[in-house]
């Protein structure tokens, strides 16, 4: 009896000494507090279901974007979601997935002066646009940045979300970017202002993942997460939470 009780205590500490500390931020479809401030979204249900499967506890942290990646490098944050894959940040987390595929579109404030098809249209509007501190728009983007002169007349960083849409109420942006669920979630819920309008500019369509901080997460959890990932996805699971998600 007492072989019996040692070994499921080992076991038990073993599963659930994966403890992770995972950042989330409090905006539109991806992750927000309901009413009971507990919190829900589509990144929300995907993290659950795979940490659930791989028995690794963990507790959400709200914390603006471009702070969350220094702090997943350091080893102070353990998992962040819906990340773009880079060469720069494999320095430093390891990714699986793909999570889901995000859609990066601008919007602006109805009857904009310029409707905003192609990259080169974004030289003609009176106002920046507004881009998330630390965030990665996809190769052709961050290239067209590159080649723009005086980008500080057309791209304006922001910290969070809010700024964003504090500061195109204001007429102080002429947009900003974000990715498309989240604008159309915003509109739905009378989140965005009332005259919100998506341009036809597709800024980047890509496959977004979970990343995991190579400093403060150990390779046996990883092995762990990732086989929970193979597992689910080979089950549907997160197709289900993700077409839920649309209705």
């Amino acid at each position: 009896m007492y072989k019996i009780v040692t070994l499921f205590t080992l076991i038990s500490f073993h599963v659930f000494s994966c403890d992770l500390l995972v950042r989330v931020e409090d905006y539109a479809a991806q992750s927000h507090r309901d009413e009971n401030q507990q919190w829900q979204g589509i990144d929300i249900e995907l993290t659950k279901a795979l940490l659930a499967q791989a028995g690794c506890r963990h507790r959400f942290v709200p914390v603006p974007w471009g702070r969350a990646l220094l702090m997943l490098e350091s080893g102070e944050l353990d998992m962040m979601l819906s990340v773009s894959k880079t060469e720069a940040r494999k320095e430093f987390a390891t990714f699986i997935g793909p999570q889901r595929v995000e859609r990066i579109r601008v919007v602006s404030k109805a009857n904009p002066s310029v409707i905003l098809k192609n990259f080169g249209d974004i030289l003609n509007t009176q106002l920046p646009l507004g881009i998330q501190e630390g965030a990665f728009y996809g190769v052709e983007f961050s290239r067209f940045m590159r080649e723009v002169k005086s980008p500080e007349q057309y791209f304006f960083k922001v910290p969070n979300n809010d700024t964003k849409l504090s500061l195109l109420i204001k007429d102080r942006i002429f947009g900003f970017l974000e990715e498309q669920l989240n604008v159309e979630y915003e509109i739905k819920h009378q989140l965005a202002p009332k005259d919100a309008f998506i341009h036809p500019l597709i800024i980047n369509e890509a496959p977004v993942y979970f990343a995991l901080s190579k400093k403060s997460v150990s390779p046996e959890h990883l092995k762990q997460i990732k086989k929970a990932f193979e597992t689910l996805d080979k089950s549907d699971v997160f197709k289900q939470i993700l077409n839920a998600s649309q209705h």
